[in-house]
């Protein structure tokens, strides 16, 4: 008798590819912090295009360039991720899970690494270099980052001399402090409630920050300004949930979703560009925020339902180690970048530096050692005091161990990077 085929279904609890996918976004987002201070150009040349009647150079300098963008990527995981079980429960009846727990579990795993990064960088840099003009200058930078409202402030938002990265992470943690509220209305009410975070978002967008050329740098990065990106990582962990109760991994679902995850990334990066014909670049940030944050939702689901062997280029061990460091990767490259150029490392001389010189080797030395450096000061911090911490404080060696593997519902959340 002919055995039946057996299809794999969808895991509702765990979407492999997000691991992978996060560590990219941070790594496209650490390669152009260290492109703006390396300026080295990833122009390749081919000849044997040339006989095909190509272009024989092949030019990737618009992924750095316009780096900054997957922070938006960063977001909308985040989104997705934390609402991941809500959407459970309204599709599936599994339990709600704890508004007290959630705010445990995200002050637990977000405030340790990033206290002990302020902490550090600002008494054994910041005040021995002399980093602040004024005491003033001081205090606004240092108590507005320990108390997430640094983004509130101009001059700690745009030139915060402790590590300038760590908006990101107010961000989130203004995200968290709505979000069981969020998630309560997106369960009742999601359509209601995705239309009236998007609402907010463009009524944000070009009722007041378009409208204000002048305060463009300040407003594109406010909370208002990402609830869209919000809404759809919402919207698509709802989706996912949905299809999980619907469909099945067979060949022709998984042949085209490989395609659709493949022409996403195609337009992902033909709309980053398309970054460099806008002026100022925050304009076309915050005029298309929605509609990149669209592609990269139908590049999450269709790469979620794509063949196995595509799944894989974002769920293997290098991508859950980079997944796993990712947080502290992110607070700390930026800092090590600059930090590198103002100490010479690699050493050089003179008064001009070499990325404006045009000093290829030093571009290539200075790239692979900020990479480097980079990864194992996150790993360090990951490995030897956030785990720790979060162990002592959470007192449930389980939950850690499932946390660092990203696997159960309760730790399958965000990370802002």
């Amino acid at each position: 008798m002919e055995q039946p085929t057996v299809h794999k279904v969808l895991d509702p609890r765990r979407v492999d590819v997000l691991d992978g996918i996060r560590a990219l976004a941070v790594l496209i987002i650490m390669w152009f912090h260290i492109w703006q201070q390396s300026w080295l150009m990833p122009v390749f040349r081919l000849p044997f295009l040339a006989k095909l009647g190509l272009s024989p150079t092949i030019s990737l300098d618009f992924i750095p360039r316009h780096g900054y963008i997957f922070v938006d990527l960063m977001l909308l995981i985040s989104a997705f991720c934390l609402f991941l079980p809500h959407a459970r429960a309204r599709l599936m009846g599994e339990s709600l899970p704890s508004a007290w727990q959630f705010y445990k579990k995200r002050l637990v795993r977000i405030v340790p690494p990033y206290l002990l990064s302020i902490f550090i960088i600002m008494f054994a840099w910041a005040l021995p270099a002399g980093a602040f003009p004024s005491i003033q200058k001081l205090c606004t930078d240092f108590f507005s980052s320990i108390s997430f409202t640094q983004t509130f402030f101009s001059t700690s938002l745009l030139d915060n001399r402790i590590n300038g990265v760590l908006w990101t992470v107010v961000i989130e943690m203004q995200f968290y402090l709505i979000f069981p509220l969020l998630a309560y209305c997106f369960r009742k009410r999601p359509l209601i409630s995705y239309a009236v975070m998007v609402g907010i978002a463009s009524a944000y967008i070009y009722g007041f920050a378009l409208r204000s050329p002048d305060t463009l740098r300040m407003s594109v990065n406010q909370l208002p300004a990402f609830f869209a990106v919000f809404a759809n990582g919402m919207l698509a962990a709802y989706i996912y949930v949905a299809l999980s109760k619907r469909l099945q991994r067979r060949w022709w679902i998984s042949l085209i979703a490989t395609l659709l995850a493949v022409g996403f990334l195609l337009l992902i990066g033909r709309m980053e560009k398309s970054v460099g014909g806008t002026s100022p670049v925050q304009v076309w940030q915050l005029a298309h925020r929605f509609r990149l944050s669209l592609a990269f939702v139908g590049f999450i689901l269709s790469a979620a339902l794509s063949a196995k062997w595509f799944r894989w280029l974002f769920s293997n061990k290098i991508m859950g180690f980079l997944a796993a460091i990712s947080y502290n990767l992110y607070i700390w490259h930026q800092w090590i970048a600059v930090r590198f150029v103002e100490w010479r490392i690699p050493f050089w001389t003179g008064d001009t530096r070499p990325n404006v010189a045009g000093d290829t080797a030093w571009q290539w030395k200075y790239t692979l050692l900020v990479v480097m450096a980079s990864l194992a000061a996150a790993a360090i911090v990951t490995y030897c005091f956030e785990k720790p911490i979060s162990k002592i404080l959470l007192k449930n060696k389980r939950l850690v161990r499932s946390e660092t593997k990203f696997i159960t519902e309760d730790t399958h959340e965000d990370i802002p990077v």
